[in-house]
C-alpha cells in the first residue's frame, strides 16, 4: 500500500511545482487535500503495522540511555507549521536538568507523536503545554496538556481500547481510526512507564506519562 501511495505524493508534488505557483485557488487547495490525504493513510499504515507487530509479539525494543528533552524538542519542531495555522500555542518547559530516561527511544517517541497529534487535531484555540518535570518519588513525568474539546467521562475508561472512538458515523467531526491511543498505551508498558489522562468536556485534556527510574525493564 505504502509504495503506490509514494507514487502519488510524488507525481502530485511534481505536478504542483509544474505550475510555478500560477495555479488558481482550487486547483492549489486539491494539491493540499491530496498531500493531507496521503499523510493520513500513511500515518493509518503505520499505526497498523505498529500494532500488529504489538500483538503478534515481534517488535523488538532497543533498550538504551537518550535525552527525552532533545528528543520532544525536535517533535516540537515538526508540529509548530500545523499549530501555527491554528489559533493555538504550542508551550514547552522542563524544570529539571537531568532529561536522561532508559528505553526504547522508538516507541517512546511514537507515544509523543500520538499524544501531541491529538492535542493539535482537537484543539482550535487556546495552548498546547509540553512540561518535562519529576514526582516525590523523583520518578520523570511528562505532561501533555490542551484546551481542546475534552473527553466525556463516560468515555475515559474506554479511551486505551483498539479501535474506540467517542464520535462514530457520519456525524463525527474529527478523522482517526481509535488506533493510537491504544498504541500508546502499549508502547508505554513496554517501556514501563504509566499513562493516565484527566479530562473535562469543552475545557481540555492532559495526559501525564511517569517513567519509573527504579523499574527493571526486563
Amino acid at each position: 500500500i505504502r509504495t503506490p501511495i509514494n507514487v502519488i505524493t510524488s507525481f502530485a508534488s511534481y505536478l504542483e511545482e509544474s505550475f510555478n505557483g500560477n495555479s488558481d485557488t482550487d486547483t492549489s487547495e486539491c494539491f493540499t487535500i491530496i498531500n493531507s490525504a496521503s499523510k493520513r493513510i500513511i500515518r493509518t499504515i503505520d499505526l497498523i503495522l505498529n500494532t500488529a507487530e504489538i500483538q503478534t509479539g515481534t517488535y523488538e525494543p532497543i533498550i538504551k540511555e537518550f535525552d527525552l528533552k532533545r528528543m520532544l524538542e525536535n517533535l516540537i519542531i515538526e508540529f509548530q507549521s500545523i499549530v501555527e495555522e491554528k489559533d493555538v500555542s504550542l508551550q514547552f518547559s522542563c524544570d529539571i536538568k537531568d532529561t536522561y530516561v532508559f528505553g526504547d527511544e522508538y516507541s517512546i517517541s511514537q507515544v509523543f507523536v500520538n499524544l501531541i497529534d491529538n492535542a493539535v487535531k482537537y484543539t482550535e484555540k487556546g495552548r498546547i503545554e509540553i512540561i518535562i518535570d519529576i514526582d516525590e518519588q523523583s520518578n520523570k513525568v511528562i505532561t501533555v496538556a490542551d484546551t481542546g474539546i475534552g473527553i466525556s467521562g463516560e468515555y475515559l475508561e474506554n479511551i486505551f481500547k483498539p479501535f474506540s472512538q467517542e464520535e462514530r458515523g457520519y456525524s463525527r467531526k474529527f478523522e482517526g481510526n481509535g488506533l493510537g491511543l491504544a498504541l500508546v498505551k502499549n508502547y508505554c508498558d513496554i517501556n514501563n512507564a504509566e499513562i493516565s489522562v484527566e479530562s473535562e468536556k469543552g475545557v481540555g485534556t492532559t495526559f501525564k506519562v511517569k517513567f519509573l527510574h527504579k523499574a527493571q525493564l526486563f
